[in-house]
């Protein structure tokens, strides 16, 4: 059980939730969950915390694009996790948003929401935190543009996100987490009490079963390598031959691929 606000009493959490919340010191935070384990919900926990215990900061907000902005934080169609505004709203503060600048203005201070797809659109005024929800679908540059931007206050970053591959999010942050400077929390789906276990046996083994890789990605949180990559039946049998001298009347033929930018 851990005191989130003055307004609400107490807050129940997972044991991963409660050891990112209670971290005050770490630059980066990551919590890397599956599916419906409670990511942006604990970023809204984040957000409020932060926000009381050091009043008067600019604080930021991304999503991967604008229309992700809008259908998960600013129009939320989950009842049991409202709107960024509305849930703050029901914390006490009381706020005013500028939707033509993107700017939420509280009596905490004030909180930039907008979107991480062209992170020269991330730089902005020093802030104290910033928060990367489903960060995984971000670029390493909009990771590192939002801890440029809280380097003056000595802020804190969060990101909330499913691993949707093997990038950045692995190689810079799980892969490098020790603590001290980078905590990462990983919780499958089903360690968030809420989530309904047989969806997640139906996802795992049932008609509508994924990819093992992907199931393991999107549900238990854990960095897959895709099998075949771009082909998912290869078969050994028919496709791999044995060695053999390749003989000098074979006709050679040649591609090559500049690329878009040439």
């Amino acid at each position: 059980m851990v005191t989130a606000t003055k307004q609400a009493d107490s807050l129940e959490l997972i044991p991963q939730q409660g050891q990112l919340l209670a971290d005050y010191h770490a630059r980066t935070l990551a919590a890397i969950a599956g599916t419906g384990g409670g990511k942006t919900s604990m970023g809204y926990w984040w957000l409020l915390d932060r926000m009381e215990r050091q009043p008067g900061y600019g604080w930021r907000l991304a999503e991967p694009t604008y229309g992700m902005l809008e259908k998960i934080i600013l129009n939320s169609p989950d009842p049991q996790r409202p709107s960024l505004i509305d849930w703050l709203k029901m914390r006490g503060l009381y706020l005013d948003y500028k939707a033509f600048a993107r700017i939420v203005e509280t009596k905490l201070g004030k909180i930039y929401v907008g979107s991480a797809d062209n992170p020269d659109s991330m730089q902005g005024p020093a802030l104290k935190g910033y928060w990367l929800d489903e960060g995984g679908m971000m670029s390493l540059v909009s990771y590192q543009t939002a801890l440029q931007r809280i380097s003056f206050y000595d802020g804190q970053l969060l990101i909330t996100t499913t691993p949707y591959n093997r990038g950045w999010l692995k190689t810079e942050i799980a892969d490098k987490a020790e603590g001290e400077y980078i905590h990462v929390e990983k919780w499958k789906s089903i360690e968030n009490p809420a989530f309904p276990k047989h969806v997640y046996e139906e996802m795992r083994s049932g008609p509508n079963a994924m990819q093992r890789f992907r199931f393991r990605m999107m549900y238990d949180a854990e960095f897959e390598r895709p099998s075949g990559m771009i082909y998912n039946n290869f078969n050994s049998d028919k496709c791999i031959i044995e060695p053999f001298k390749i003989p000098k009347s074979w006709p050679v033929y040649m591609g090559i691929d500049y690329g878009p930018v040439h």
